[in-house]
């Protein structure tokens, strides 16, 4: 994986990518960012299944943050979020069996 991704190339990234990115400095989230980033790499069936007004209310955060999250990644959309959280859950689902 390289160590990083140009914006443009961001938006076919994996969970484990944008992980990565913040890690390693290259995304820095501001604090209500961070915060629904954590729960996205603890529960990406929350991302994954529910809309973001959803997903704020579970992170104390407003559904614009939420929203905010796949902007900031560079991913372009929460739809795009929602695929990029469902895949890995299908990926890591498939690995298990």
């Amino acid at each position: 994986m390289p160590d990083i991704f140009p914006i443009g190339d961001r938006q076919s990234l994996t969970l484990e990518d944008c992980k990565h990115l913040i890690t390693k400095g290259h995304v820095v989230l501001p604090g209500q960012l961070e915060k629904v980033a954590v729960r996205m790499f603890e529960q990406p069936e929350l991302i994954a299944f529910q809309s973001a007004a959803a997903v704020a209310k579970k992170c104390g955060v407003s559904q614009t943050t939420v929203v905010r999250l796949a902007y900031h990644l560079g991913i372009g959309s929460y739809r795009r979020l929602k695929k990029l959280c469902g895949n890995y859950i299908l990926e890591h689902t498939s690995r298990s069996r």
